[in-house]
């Protein structure tokens, strides 16, 4: 691959040694490699149309990495280039509640940023070391979501490099076809060089109540009434196993739990009220007490967590997570099924997650949702060796194929393993949009090849 005249006109850098090519082979999720041929390190948005141009000329695929957190190679490239965003970092003054920021800088550096003025984004995902544009591009969840759904709603504006390398703004007003497809697009309709993100007012401690539930019909009670009522500013619930022993699965005897459901109920506060108290009337099995935090304390807590999984090994293991928005009114018995049928000792140094959600409207539709004023959001995220991945992966592809036959959606950080009828299934009626939006603003099909299985058809110039 000839880049020289590339080279020329690039006032960033290039990569083609194999120690920088062999830390970029994988993502988070460990499960999908494939080695660039080049890595391009771009020093402005002036680069990005550049790279772009050069790719759509030479009929070169371009893939896109942030943080590289995607856990189904979607930040992956194989043979062709790769754009790593982490130098398009800067972020802008915060005014008027809200902030421009180039699309690789981290949401920590985001959220101490805006934590100066008092200001935080609507919603924070629960890792922060991860970069505005990737999320943006996937949707965007976290323990607000519940209140303000996910973060793809809350954006103003958008700096977009389309896949003939023109640098486009976008809104709900300024080219809004763009704007609905490229937020939670996966990068295949254009590269997210900025965003106007919209900030809230925070107050500057929160409280937090530790539950403990026993009963999952008790807790999605709980729920329901925490969205209606919105005087919970955060929930974080999770799926916690209670090993009881060996089971017969067939021929083979299997490690089997009985499950609880530990929730974390946060409300921010500026001084003692009764309106940081716990809400009366809940269901839980035990009350565990609460504490008291700054909110930045708050906003970085799971931060020891990741530190955790690094030095233990868990952050080498695959991660081949697999998170999907079920209907309300099938998402008990749907996740009581898979939690019985799923082994808890392969969750190894992950976790299980539930979170409520309020239905999601038609403002980001690449971000598919079940109908219904109320959704349960479901993450089976374990984390396993490398050998352990040819008896894991068929576990999650049918806790995914269950979702779908109840009507869920599937959230498209994950692992992935749709073929083309299951990428036409999963968008529905939005297919024949997916599929112009494609042919429009990426007509020779360079963008994150491979990431969603398009017709070939569909792609050719």
């Amino acid at each position: 691959m000839d880049l020289g005249d590339l080279r020329r006109v690039l006032r960033g850098e290039i990569f083609t040694d194999g120690e920088t090519l062999s830390g970029l082979v994988s993502d988070f999720g460990g499960v999908r490699r494939g080695t660039p041929s080049a890595v391009l390190l771009p020093a402005d948005e002036a680069d990005v149309q550049h790279i772009v141009r050069f790719a759509f000329d030479h009929r070169l695929s371009l893939v896109t990495r942030g943080a590289g957190h995607s856990q189904g190679g979607q930040s992956v490239g194989a043979g062709g280039l790769m754009i790593d965003t982490s130098s398009l970092n800067r972020i802008g003054p915060v005014e008027k509640e809200s902030v421009w920021v180039q699309a690789g800088a981290l949401w920590s550096r985001v959220v101490r940023r805006t934590l100066e003025q008092k200001l935080l984004p609507p919603i924070l995902t629960n890792y922060l070391e991860v970069s505005v544009g990737g999320t943006l591009s996937a949707g965007g969840f976290g323990t607000a979501s519940h209140r303000f759904g996910a973060q793809v709603e809350h954006v103003l504006q958008l700096e977009v490099v389309t896949g003939e390398g023109h640098r486009v703004r976008c809104s709900a007003r300024e080219n809004p076809e763009l704007f609905r497809c490229v937020r939670g697009g996966l990068g295949q309709f254009g590269i997210i060089t900025g965003a106007k993100l919209r900030l809230r007012k925070t107050g500057p401690r929160v409280r937090t109540h530790y539950l403990l539930y026993d009963d999952l019909q008790a807790l999605m009670l709980d729920q329901q009434r925490w969205v209606e009522s919105r005087r919970v500013d955060h929930i974080d619930c999770c799926c916690s196993p209670c090993p009881q022993g060996l089971r017969r699965v067939g021929q083979t005897r299997l490690p089997f739990a009985e499950w609880f459901y530990p929730v974390q109920l946060s409300i921010e506060f500026h001084r003692h009220s009764e309106h940081v108290a716990l809400p009366s009337g809940l269901h839980f099995y035990r009350s565990l007490g609460h504490e008291d935090s700054t909110i930045e304390e708050f906003a970085f807590q799971v931060e020891p967590l990741f530190e955790f999984w690094r030095h233990s090994g868990s952050w080498q293991a695959a991660h081949p997570w697999m998170e999907v928005f079920l209907p309300w009114s099938k998402a008990a018995a749907y996740v009581r099924g898979v939690l019985r049928s799923f082994p808890s000792n392969l969750l190894e140094g992950g976790q299980v997650q539930l979170w409520p959600l309020p239905g999601v409207g038609a403002t980001a539709p690449m971000l598919r949702m079940p109908a219904g004023q109320a959704i349960m959001g479901f993450g089976l995220k374990p984390a396993v060796r490398q050998q352990s991945l040819p008896l894991v992966l068929p576990m999650i592809s049918k806790a995914a194929e269950l979702s779908s036959q109840v009507g869920g959606k599937r959230y498209l950080s994950g692992w992935l393993d749709f073929d083309r009828d299951g990428w036409k299934s999963h968008f529905g009626e939005l297919w024949p949009s997916v599929l112009e939006w494609k042919r429009f603003y990426d007509p020779r099909g360079i963008l994150n090849p491979g990431v969603i299985q398009f017709p070939d058809r569909e792609t050719e110039p």
